[in-house]
């Protein structure tokens, strides 16, 4: 009994922490872009500081480097699921489509899976219709892929039903604490300083 609830501790652990590092390989996508372009960026765990003097003929970029970063994420949860078989290959799996599922639910909610405009910006990147829905529709089909793929490989049964509803429940909680911390946290030193969000 105390092995389990150990385990299960560490399992949760692990899931909340893999989450944090999903949405840190966003922000450090954005801010991978513009070190590559010689400016200054700081990645936060829930965002990222731009300095001033940023370009905006470059945000389409930034933008698109941070959607590159989730999705870059995203096939890595993937791919761990797929090739290692331990006890936390789900939690992992689980909380690499976070990001997607969170898109997901603002898309359905609000009409727009990011905030701001940075999906609009990275679908003109990409040449896409710059106030379509693509990037929206892509990350839902990255959530549902990645269901698809824990459906299949482990083959739940109707007793997981209320853990995994827990377990949205919590989720949510945490993401929306986790940017309201990292906020409460950052802002104060950075915008005061050379750095825009």
């Amino acid at each position: 009994m105390k092995n389990n609830i150990k385990l299960e501790l560490k399992i949760w652990v692990i899931y909340f922490v893999t989450i944090i590092l999903s949405v840190y390989a966003h922000e450090l996508g954005h801010c991978i872009y513009v070190w590559l372009q010689g400016y200054k960026a700081i990645p936060t765990p829930a965002k990222s500081y731009i300095a001033d003097n940023f370009p905006a003929n470059l945000n389409q970029y930034f933008f698109l480097s941070g959607i590159a970063g989730s999705v870059l994420f995203v096939l890595a949860g993937f791919l761990f699921y797929y090739f290692v078989n331990n006890k936390f290959s789900s939690a992992i799996l689980a909380a690499a489509i976070v990001v997607p599922g969170m898109y997901t639910i603002r898309f359905i909610l609000s009409g727009r899976g990011h905030d701001g405009t940075e999906f609009q910006e990275a679908q003109g990147a990409l040449g896409l219709h710059y106030s379509g829905h693509s990037l929206d529709w892509f990350f839902l089909l990255l959530f549902l892929s990645g269901t698809m793929i824990w459906f299949i490989k482990s083959k739940p049964n109707f007793k997981i039903l209320g853990r995994l509803f827990i377990g949205t429940i919590l989720t949510i909680i945490f993401f929306i604490a986790l940017q309201s911390v990292n906020n409460k946290i950052f802002d104060p030193m950075f915008n005061s300083q050379v750095y825009r969000v």
